[in-house]
């Protein structure tokens, strides 16, 4: 406890000595330190107003964007969409058209095996009758 009590008895010391060197060196008189305490105060009120008008604009921007950025998304997810079912609907007719082909294709392999099998039973009885 006694460490805090000499801590913050020399921080009121050294703030005292610090402001009283600083009030009796100061180049200038009470008055003139006011006016450019003054000034500068004007001069920071007015740069946080500009900052805060900036902050507020970007702000605005920024919503302004996420919101173009929505219906963006949107209209691009529609657009697939439509592209999707369009697509989706051309390729139908083609795929009744591969289908049958497939079909006939399927036939006639079907077609050439028995025709195969045909001719090698006829072979061997030809052989066989020759032999």
């Amino acid at each position: 406890m006694s460490r805090m009590k000499s801590l913050a008895l020399g921080i009121m010391v050294g703030g005292t000595a610090a402001a009283i060197g600083a009030l009796l060196t100061t180049p200038y008189s009470g008055i003139e330190v006011r006016r450019k305490l003054k000034e500068q105060k004007e001069q920071i009120q007015g740069t946080s107003i500009d900052l805060s008008e900036k902050v507020t604009k970007i702000k605005d921007d920024i919503q302004f964007v996420v919101k173009e950025g929505n219906t963006i998304v949107k209209n691009v997810a529609k657009d697939v969409s439509i592209s999707l079912n369009e697509f989706k609907q051309e390729i139908v007719p083609h795929q009744e058209s591969l289908k049958h082909h497939l079909e006939e294709i399927e036939k006639s392999l079907s077609n050439l095996e028995k025709h195969v099998q045909t001719t090698q039973v006829a072979d061997k009885e030809t052989t066989k009758k020759e032999g």
